[in-house]
């Protein structure tokens, strides 16, 4: 058996600027849902009440993200695209009092590495709106004036392309991923009140298939049942939230003297605990920190084992967001 010999030890050499964007950039934007989840966020930032999401082949071919928000001053195209180019914050410090969904300044640049991306805005101080093309590194290679109301509409194409075998496997697999993206919008769909959000798939040159839609409800529970329909809606009861009584404290070993006053306060809906109302998985199940989507492993444990004490071959419906105030985290 031959003994393997390794080579001469190479030099440890710094990687080039463009790989190590688009590495950074595969792990900033992971997947589709990722990709819309981003641009979604940037549009409700922008004080948008009107959000059309477009999908193309269910997002393989072109996500398109159009928005009635503040759109983009002229003075801020070339910092748009630009990795870690943000308005939200300009100092480590700056994090604690941040209350936006974007702060970081990745989302387009990765978007920029990772496809083919074009920007159509016009800021609410201008007449006409401009179209910007940008290359790979977030410069802008395009800029011409286009007619556009006010707002923005940010487009994607071919997302992964220029990571080879990556966008092999997000094709091969775009219908998983299409739907772990829907289940995401889903969730911004019910906290976004206010906001009307809609989105719709072609699948080649056939007409545009409705995706999910909400109408610019006030309330959370209208939300709920834009997107998930009356029947959903008849099975909540609404989540109320009660002091820690004496016997819960102990078991913790708590004083109630030294319990923070007004720490957080837990709002939203719950499925009842009959069988047949339950689902027969948590695909339901939409958690929020100061109206922002996220995945508490303890709190979704808790509450289901609690489902469990009444109704223990099924899973509740649950949309909960959970207000905790700026400086208490």
């Amino acid at each position: 058996m031959e003994e393997f010999c390794p080579g001469p030890a190479r030099a440890i050499k710094p990687i080039d600027r463009q790989s190590v964007h688009q590495i950074c950039s595969g792990q900033v934007v992971l997947n589709l849902g990722t990709a819309v989840k981003e641009l979604v966020e940037n549009s409700i930032d922008a004080g948008a009440t009107n959000i059309d999401i477009k999908l193309k082949d269910y997002g393989a071919e072109l996500v398109e993200v159009a928005d009635n928000g503040g759109g983009v001053e002229e003075a801020n195209f070339a910092g748009l695209t630009l990795k870690h180019y943000t308005s939200k914050l300009q100092e480590f410090s700056d994090l604690v009092h941040v209350e936006t969904f974007g702060f970081r300044g990745e989302a387009l640049s990765s978007l920029c590495a990772l496809s083919e991306v074009s920007v159509v805005t016009c800021h609410k101080s201008s007449k006409v709106g401009t179209r910007l093309v940008f290359d790979h590194n977030g410069k802008i290679t395009q800029k011409t004036p286009h007619p556009r109301q006010q707002g923005t509409t940010v487009s994607i194409q071919q997302l992964f392309h220029t990571l080879p075998v990556r966008h092999k496997e997000f094709q091969r697999n775009i219908k998983k991923e299409y739907a772990k993206m829907v289940q995401v919008l889903q969730g911004y769909c019910i906290i976004s009140t206010g906001v009307r959000i809609n989105c719709t798939n072609q699948v080649g040159q056939s007409k545009r298939n409705p995706v999910v839609s909400t109408n610019g409800n006030p309330g959370m529970k209208d939300n709920v049942g834009a997107v998930f329909g009356a029947k959903q809606l008849q099975s909540l009861i609404p989540f109320q939230q009660l002091p820690s009584s004496d016997h819960i404290c102990e078991d913790y070993g708590l004083k109630k003297t030294e319990l923070p006053e007004n720490l957080y306060t837990i709002t939203g809906f719950v499925s009842r605990g009959d069988h047949g109302v339950g689902r027969s998985s948590t695909d339901r199940q939409f958690f929020f920190i100061n109206q922002r989507p996220c995945d508490p492993p303890k709190v979704s444990k808790l509450v289901n084992e609690v489902y469990h004490m009444y109704n223990r071959h099924q899973y509740p419906f649950v949309a909960l967001n959970i207000c905790v105030a700026t400086g208490k985290f």
